[in-house]
């Protein structure tokens, strides 16, 4: 079995050592230089990067250090998008600048593949790169602009191949297509999701997976997904119960991903107990095709039970390597 992360890491330090937080603030008070700002993000990262390999992580994040919030890097690369106003993002407590779309969207990138190329550059776990799918994107975003949903949606797909394609050869090994907005909505079209999906893998030079998180339907867009070129399918099996039957009842052509360790949650899961819930999905998915997870990013987290997330991740595996046969 592996283990990996899927998104972000807290900003400041478990312990001792670099906070990205605090030198924002400083730098915003005219306390900090750039370069004190580039030292504090590339320390940090470098912290995340290396906590990865301590653990023995299969796949990792850079932990979006550098990113101001969840649709930060979509908004640097991609002309006549616009951050506005904060809105709570979804549930959590936490926060994100709504995208505002004004004048037609073009690809201009360079921001995520420079940040992408630092990690993969002193990682020494493979690294993939998390951002919005397309209908989170939608779903979270606000159209001043094209007023045509099908319009917007072509040019949307057309500027997301291309900042997927911006990420190849850099050493990124996965784009990984975050889509809360499928976990949680139940009214979307299947069809029109699979239609969607097709056209955004279509053509591309690197692995790409799907994250649904937040919600309560994870497990029903297992079946939909199923003849798409995915790598993997990241399940939140905290929020969504259901996923644990889903993965051992039926084998699925890709890598599933299970999101047993909860993200919005400080208590630490008990590795004797998972391992017992993922006995069942190793004998049906076989072993190397499944990876164990926290259900989100980490950094609704304190710094310190975000690592100690990380790192239970590693006893939950040496739980199930005493149980069960690879």
């Amino acid at each position: 079995m592996k283990i990996a992360v899927q998104g972000s890491y807290p900003k400041i330090p478990a312990g001792s050592g670099a906070s990205v937080r605090t030198q924002i603030q400083r730098f915003d008070r005219g306390l900090g230089s750039p370069k004190d700002l580039e030292r504090s993000y590339r320390e940090v990262t470098a912290r995340v990067l290396n906590l990865a390999e301590d653990v023995g992580l299969d796949l990792t994040t850079d932990g979006q250090i550098r990113c101001n919030d969840w649709f930060d890097p979509i908004v640097r690369d991609i002309d006549n998008v616009y951050s506005e106003g904060l809105l709570r993002l979804f549930d959590n407590n936490f926060y994100y600048r709504h995208p505002v779309i004004r004048g037609r969207l073009a690809f201009q990138g360079g921001t995520l593949r420079y940040w992408t190329e630092q990690a993969t550059e002193i990682s020494k776990v493979p690294v993939k790169v998390a951002m919005p799918g397309p209908f989170t994107f939608l779903a979270l975003s606000e159209d001043q602009s094209y007023h045509d949903d099908d319009r917007l949606l072509r040019d949307l797909l057309a500027v997301l191949k291309m900042q997927r394609e911006s990420l190849a050869g850099i050493g990124a090994v996965e784009v990984q297509w975050d889509e809360p907005s499928l976990a949680r909505d139940a009214s979307l079209d299947p069809v029109r999701v699979r239609e969607v999906f097709h056209e955004l893998l279509a053509e591309s030079s690197i692995a790409q997976s799907v994250a649904l998180f937040w919600g309560s339907r994870s497990h029903r867009w297992l079946e939909p997904l199923a003849d798409l070129p995915l790598t993997t399918v990241y399940c939140d099996a905290v929020v969504d119960p259901n996923v644990f039957s889903a993965l051992a009842s039926t084998k699925w052509p890709f890598t599933v991903g299970i999101g047993a360790l909860d993200a919005r949650n400080v208590r630490l899961e008990d590795p004797a107990d998972l391992a017992r819930q993922l006995e069942p999905i190793l004998h049906r998915q076989s072993s190397d095709r499944v990876i164990l997870h926290p259900s989100s990013g980490l950094e609704l987290l304190p710094p310190d039970r975000a690592e100690a997330k990380v790192r239970r991740l590693a006893e939950v595996r040496a739980a199930v390597l005493g149980t069960v046969k690879s």
